[in-house]
């Protein structure tokens, strides 16, 4: 063996599907991968052709939990008229919000002051029912970053953070030590 395969190791056959050793291997799309993780993470993820359709998974949510309309809260107007929910002194069971990103590589969820004013993720309902759009992907948390300082130039969000464990059960890294972990619905619609 010679003095440089000593330290580098002896040149391997290249592979015979003609592609170079050296390339990055091929991934799945972000949107894939996203998925992927986030299912890992806990989370349920639905994939909505139209607007018909996110409103009818919706509805077998509520039917499969037992919540009622009236203990379902959000914030928006817009999902609160779409959906019909109906504003209560009731304890909520859960909260129906938008997201500003769905962040691939985590198989998280970007949020900020604008779906949750300035509760702490610890003050919000156990159960979350994101709707998101087909383009809300975004490979990164960077990525992310500079759509929303490209979104919201002279008006940046606060209070902005990533929803990363979605059961308890499988809350099992240190980096989501006190994250306060959420039964998360994620409704992903087609957009035309």
């Amino acid at each position: 063996m010679g003095f440089f395969e000593q330290f580098f190791g002896a040149k391997k056959p290249s592979s015979s599907d003609g592609k170079s050793p050296y390339l990055p291997k091929e991934s799945d799309p972000k949107e894939i991968l996203f998925a992927k993780k986030f299912i890992e993470r806990g989370g349920k993820f639905i994939y909505c052709e139209d607007a018909t359709t996110t409103a009818s998974f919706f509805n077998q949510i509520i039917e499969e939990n037992g919540w009622f309309n009236d203990e379902i809260e959000s914030s928006s107007s817009v999902l609160s008229s779409f959906f019909n929910l109906v504003p209560s002194e009731k304890e909520s069971k859960a909260l129906v919000l938008h997201c500003e990103y769905l962040i691939a590589n985590k198989g998280a969820i970007l949020i900020c002051n604008r779906q949750i004013q300035e509760r702490k993720l610890s003050e919000l309902p156990e159960n979350l029912i994101i709707i998101a759009k087909t383009n809300d992907f975004k490979n990164d948390v960077s990525e992310a970053m500079t759509s929303i300082n490209q979104k919201y130039k002279n008006n940046l969000p606060t209070n902005i953070t990533t929803l990363n464990a979605f059961d308890p059960t499988k809350e099992n890294d240190f980096l989501s030590y006190g994250g306060n972990a959420k039964h998360l619905y994620l409704l992903v619609q087609e957009v035309n």
